[in-house]
């Protein structure tokens, strides 16, 4: 199959994957209110927050359901069983009986659908990596791999735009009795597209070649855990903060800027757009910066640039001007997509081919689950026991250090060929 192709298909399938999931947090205040209804939206608001942490704390199972699946059984049958399982309960959410219609159990059934959208979400990004990783050249990983994070951003951008027009095209009384539900039901064309990849598209030469070798483990979740568990704390803490920096940007300053700072709706929707579309382009460029002078160097600097620069762009984003905040969530975008651009690639080359899509999804996950999916929620908390959101940047900090102690034992391990840690005998169990 032509890459270019196959980038594209992947690409395709990993926007509409995150715009089903980033809907949620585009609608978070008004799912509050129909499904976790308060006397004060800031409460129902962290409500909602927490069911999206929760959505998240599945991404780890799922990640070892579908990446034994690809390790087993192939990474495009991993890939493609993930994107059919996100339409359904992402179009189940349109559906939903509010809190109004249903009581207690429409909220229990919304706990339900965002674990199922957490569960599939746990292979799908991993398996993108790993489908497309290993359909590429070395000195070409950098580039291709920021493809399927690029397309994460495009897939928010998406969301955003589909909130924006639906919020704009229908009156407030038809979008708070009905159309809010429109975008949610949209998503069940992701099925389309993992039928498409299951049934036209090319395994991996390098999964191929490990079967070919007989080097198929039948247990890759064990060995893992066995043989790589430091591998996979140390990808967990790589992984933190830009978990952290992205979820900031991307889920919660929108609902912030609204809510905390009082600024009008469509002048945040417009510059939330905007910060998507310039990660795209700056989640590219890493990537292919990163096949030039290296992963580690991008991540070293933007750690150290992290460190020092968060307290003043919080600053600015609790106490300044409209325009002082734009340049101040712009900046953290260029962080965010920085982080994000060259990280598959050195992910991935962390992990031999026989355990990669479990190694890789177990530790990804993890990190995304633990640091990510509830960053709207810890930083929310700390904004409404505080009063103010400065107070997250000494979380932001610690979380960074980690990376920087986690990068000192970090190891390229595609730039030789070394002896994979597993005996013959373990490959057969």
């Amino acid at each position: 199959m032509n890459k270019k192709k196959l980038v594209f298909t992947s690409g395709v399938a990993n926007t509409f994957e995150w715009y089903d999931y980033a809907l949620f947090g585009h609608f978070a205040p008004i799912i509050g209110a129909k499904f976790f209804p308060e006397s004060e939206p800031s409460t129902a608001l962290l409500h909602a927050f927490l069911v999206f942490a929760i959505g998240y704390l599945m991404r780890p199972l799922g990640g070892i359901f579908f990446g034994i699946i690809g390790d087993k059984f192939g990474r495009k049958i991993a890939l493609s069983s993930a994107i059919m399982c996100m339409a359904i309960p992402t179009a189940a959410i349109g559906f939903l009986p509010t809190y109004e219609t249903w009581g207690i159990v429409s909220t229990g059934l919304m706990i339900v659908v965002r674990m199922l959208q957490g569960l599939s979400m746990g292979g799908a990004l991993t398996g993108s990596v790993s489908f497309i990783i290993e359909h590429t050249h070395k000195e070409e990983r950098g580039f291709f791999g920021s493809i399927s994070m690029a397309s994460i951003c495009v897939g928010i951008l998406l969301g955003s735009l589909v909130s924006f027009l639906v919020k704009n095209i229908f009156t407030p009384e038809q979008f708070d009795n009905w159309a809010w539900r429109l975008p949610f039901i949209i998503g069940i064309v992701i099925y389309f597209v993992g039928v498409y990849i299951k049934k036209h598209t090319l395994e991996t030469p390098l999964f191929m070649e490990a079967k070919y070798r007989g080097e198929i483990i039948n247990s890759p979740l064990r060995i893992a855990f066995k043989h790589y568990w430091f591998d996979m704390i140390i990808s967990i803490f790589i992984n933190a903060t830009g978990s952290i920096i992205f979820y900031l940007e991307a889920i919660y300053l929108i609902s912030y800027l609204k809510l905390n700072r009082g600024f009008p709706e469509s002048d945040v929707s417009h510059l939330a757009n905007f910060c998507y579309v310039i990660m795209i382009f700056i989640t590219l460029f890493a990537g292919w910066l990163s096949d030039k002078i290296g992963r580690r160097k991008i991540f070293v600097f933007n750690l150290i640039f992290i460190i020092t620069a968060t307290p003043f762009l919080l600053n600015v984003i609790e106490n300044s001007g409209f325009m002082a905040v734009a340049f101040a969530q712009i900046v953290i975008a260029i962080m965010a997509a920085t982080y994000i651009g060259p990280e598959p690639a050195l992910q991935a080359e962390f992990y031999p081919t026989s355990i990669r899509n479990t190694a890789l999804s177990v530790s990804y996950n993890t990190a995304v689950s633990i640091f990510g999916g509830t960053t709207p929620y810890v930083i929310e908390s700390l904004v409404q026991n505080t009063g103010t959101i400065t107070s997250s940047v000494y979380y932001i900090i610690a979380s960074s250090m980690l990376g920087l102690v986690a990068l000192y034992f970090y190891k390229d391990r595609s730039l030789k060929d070394y002896k994979v840690r597993i005996s013959e005998e373990e490959i057969n169990l």
